[in-house]
């Protein structure tokens, strides 16, 4: 890509070079090539002919209609006008697809033409008045009609694109206001929030509109605002909407929204960058690199077989299907395609070996499920091309994201995810009536994949006990469906965080439930707990400290919770024999759930001996019960094993120990309990740590203000640490999960005659023997020490 800026008003061949950029545009809508031996494409163009067949059909064309198709289920009247422009925009993709059985036939266009005149003069889209949601005028509505008048071309008179273009421009008059959301179906002036600027993904959206408008318009001022306001967004941030250093994605302010906010932001400045390339337009080439790093370093180390986590999808997990493939997973694959379109070489190939390792697996799946014509080309192309083999799997190792309390872990076989919180990220959101059990998904919610292809899949949600998922620590009182608007709550707590190496971490979680709210009203919830996870190749490490509360209900620990595949066989085994019992509790050293399928299977050893309870349990459920936005009545079942330990209704120092040891077997596991290979130092609420000495391993959080001493360390703040020992040489990595400290003292064994290195910020005092760590602006990030 050439280099160039942004914000300066060319001088152009404007005939041209609009032309040009419209057909970028529209070519990523339709094709102008049919070849019927490529059956990807028949089927595609088959698929496009047969919607729009049935929607001309049962368009209502009365002369005094008052819709143009009845209003769906769950629809507001604000919602209702995004679903008709999306249905008359399925009407123009047959209508300029070619091969399709209604390309380029006049009658349809006059159709597409007379309904767009209807929602602008009947429906009230006319630039003058709205009601409802805001989205729907500025960004459902808009985005849909440009791509319309992109299609349609010449067939839209160029009065009548006036009067379209006009109306659009008068709701969306740059990329930075925003409406205010009004009540719904009662039509008011347009009124745009004061001493507002939109960010993040709804910044984007409105940007390719303000792009289209400029294209069609003309209007070089619009086309240069579009590019020059999309910087921002993916400028990094410290606070706030954006992306952040360690690859952390926020919207709404405290909410890790990679996968669908995120999403959204990568396929609209994606759009705009593949539109605007190679024209004068175009990007400068470092921003455009800063960009494409910045995906690198958010979307690829979360995505398990091509598919996102639900972790980083907010309230977006409790809409039909909700994760998956038919989730954010194709939308992944596809927008990282269309950031390889402009991404330099060395990414370039990266990002399409990336995707083409996930989607090698199931091809067919992303031929068939294109969301246009660009993504079908994209795919075709990539599966196609020798040079890109997709033979390397795109991440392993372990990533926190601490700007956004997550953290994961990829291994060969599996992969590994937390969702926490603190007092600067929210436990969930919820809002517009979705994710209304969504209460716990951030009080240490643990996600393990592996190859049962099912956990956290489409029946996950509708189906699991909100109260009992994975890896929480949880005060079970029934709660309401959260159905107020917007709902964020955060934690008192900031010490959240961890280090990673390689394969190897340490993370925590202060759990603090104090302050929660239900529905706005403030519970009498007071559960507190000190949680930390240490990671290991194939060993995650559970330990659990402090944990007190009173409830009327119960406080567990839910060490997993399981759900079955149909297709497989599984029983429950452990060291006091197999489990038949619905509901079973006894004393336990180990549990395996194994299965007929070898890396399905998932193991637990617990350190001390535990009383775990085993329940066995079918669930029914729908997504319209969680989500009423996007309603779906389809009923899923779920058969699960949950595994849980009870700490009772007034717990005041319980304490938990357990690993999960995903894809053991029954003969493996039997040995690990032997061998006792983990050595738990400590497991209080001042100081949690862990050894392993065949992988040389040494995890600590000390979670005192004040500090603590542990295994010969001493440090005078809180503080994650791991030590890694490999030889006569040890690695001491370190951070502040706090985020607030500013300097902290630490003093390690002194059994080391070297320092080989250390990180900025660290000096050393010889009289002391003690390091002094500068961690001013570090925002969870970590430090290092090697010393032999």
């Amino acid at each position: 890509m050439k280099s160039g800026s942004v914000g300066s008003i060319p001088v152009i061949d404007s005939s041209a070079e609009y032309r040009e950029l419209k057909e970028k545009w529209r070519n990523q809508l339709v094709s102008k090539e049919y070849d019927s031996t490529n059956q990807a494409l028949v089927d595609y163009v088959q698929k496009i002919s047969n919607e729009a067949t049935e929607l001309d059909q049962t368009m209502n064309k009365e002369p005094n209609r008052s819709y143009l198709w009845p209003l769906e289920p769950g629809n507001t009247p604000s919602a209702d006008l995004t679903t008709q422009f999306t249905k008359l925009q399925k009407l123009a993709l047959a209508y300029g697809t070619k091969g399709s059985t209604l390309y380029q036939d006049d009658k349809l266009a006059a159709t597409i033409i007379d309904g767009l005149d209807f929602m602008v003069t009947q429906k009230g889209y006319d630039g003058k008045k709205y009601h409802g949601n805001w989205w729907d005028w500025q960004i459902g509505v808009p985005q849909k009609f440009l791509n319309i008048l992109m299609i349609l071309e010449d067939k839209v008179s160029p009065e009548k694109q006036q009067i379209y273009t006009n109306a659009l421009s008068s709701y969306v008059p740059d990329p930075f206001k925003q409406l205010y959301t009004k009540p719904q179906g009662t039509f008011v002036d347009l009124a745009f929030i004061p001493n507002f600027v939109t960010s993040g993904a709804n910044r984007t959206d409105l940007a390719l509109t303000v792009l289209g408008l400029g294209i069609l318009q003309k209007d070089s001022g619009k086309i240069n605002q579009a590019s020059s306001s999309i910087v921002d967004v993916f400028k990094l941030v410290t606070k706030g909407d954006g992306f952040y250093q360690d690859g952390s994605f926020i919207q709404h302010n405290n909410i890790p929204y990679t996968g669908s906010y995120g999403n959204v932001l990568v396929k609209g400045v994606g759009q705009i960058l593949a539109i605007t390339a190679d024209s004068s337009f175009q990007m400068d080439a470092t921003l455009v690199t800063e960009f494409v790093e910045n995906v690198d370093r958010a979307f690829l180390p979360l995505i398990y077989k091509g598919e996102m986590l639900p972790t980083v999808n907010g309230r977006s997990i409790s809409r039909a299907p909700a994760v998956g493939k038919t989730g954010y997973g194709s939308t992944t694959m596809y927008n990282l395609l269309i950031v390889a379109k402009f991404a330099p070489n060395n990414y370039q190939k990266k990002f399409q070996e990336a995707v083409k390792y996930w989607m090698k697996e199931n091809p067919d799946y992303y031929l068939t499920n294109a969301r246009d014509f660009n993504d079908l080309q994209m795919t075709m192309q990539l599966l196609t091309n020798p040079e890109i083999t997709g033979g390397q799997l795109p991440f392993t190792g372990t990533k926190l994201y601490a700007s956004m309390d997550r953290f994961v872990q990829r291994t060969p076989s599996y992969m590994f995810g937390l969702g926490l919180y603190s007092k600067r990220t929210a436990s969930f959101e919820a809002g517009n009536k979705e994710n209304k059990r969504g209460w716990h998904t951030g009080d240490g919610m643990m996600y393990v994949y592996n190859d049962d292809e099912v956990q956290f899949n489409s029946s996950y949600w509708p189906t699991v006990d909100p109260y009992r998922l994975p890896g929480t620590t949880v005060d079970t009182i029934s709660l309401a469906d959260e159905v107020s608007a917007f709902t964020t709550i955060t934690s008192k707590e900031q010490w959240v965080g961890g280090v990673t190496s390689d394969n190897q971490a340490v993370v925590g979680m202060a759990l603090n439930k104090d302050g929660t709210k239900n529905n706005g009203k403030l519970l009498t919830m007071n559960l507190q707990a000190k949680k930390s996870w240490f990671l290991l190749n194939g060993q995650i490490i559970a330990l659990g400290a402090g944990i007190k509360g009173d409830t009327e209900a119960s406080i567990e620990t839910v060490v997993d919770n399981r759900l079955l595949n149909d297709a497989y066989q599984y029983q429950v085994l452990s060291n006091i024999g197999e489990i038949h019992e619905k509901n079973e509790t006894s004393k336990k050293q180990w549990l395996l759930l194994k299965s007929d399928h070898s890396n399905a299977n998932m193991g637990y050893y617990f350190p001390e001996e535990t009383t775990v309870n085993v329940k066995s349990e079918t669930r029914k459920g729908t997504y319209k019960a969680i989500n009423e936005a996007f309603p779906s009545d389809k009923e899923y079942v779920g058969d699960y094993r949950t595994f849980t330990i009870q700490h009772g209704q007034h717990p005041t120092n319980e304490h938990y120990a357990y690993v999960v040891l995903p894809g053991i077997d029954e003969t493996d596991l039997k040995t690990y309990a032997a061998k006792k290979t983990v050595e738990v130092l400590s497991n209080t609420e001042e100081i949690q740590a862990v050894k392993q000495e065949e992988e040389g391993y040494l995890g600590v959080n000390i979670w005192s203000e004040t500090g603590g001493t542990i295994a010969g360390i001493t440090s005078n703040k809180a503080i994650s640490l791991m030590r890694k020992t490999q030889q006569h040489q040890k690695t001491y990595t370190f951070s502040d999960p706090t985020q607030t400290t500013k300097t902290l003292t630490l003093k390690i064994p002194k059994d080391y005659s070297t320092v080989i290195s250390q990180s900025d910020g660290i000096t050393y005092d010889d009289a002391t023997e003690t390091f002094t760590i500068n961690f001013e602006n570090a925002a969870g990030s970590s430090k290092q020490i090697i010393v032999e």
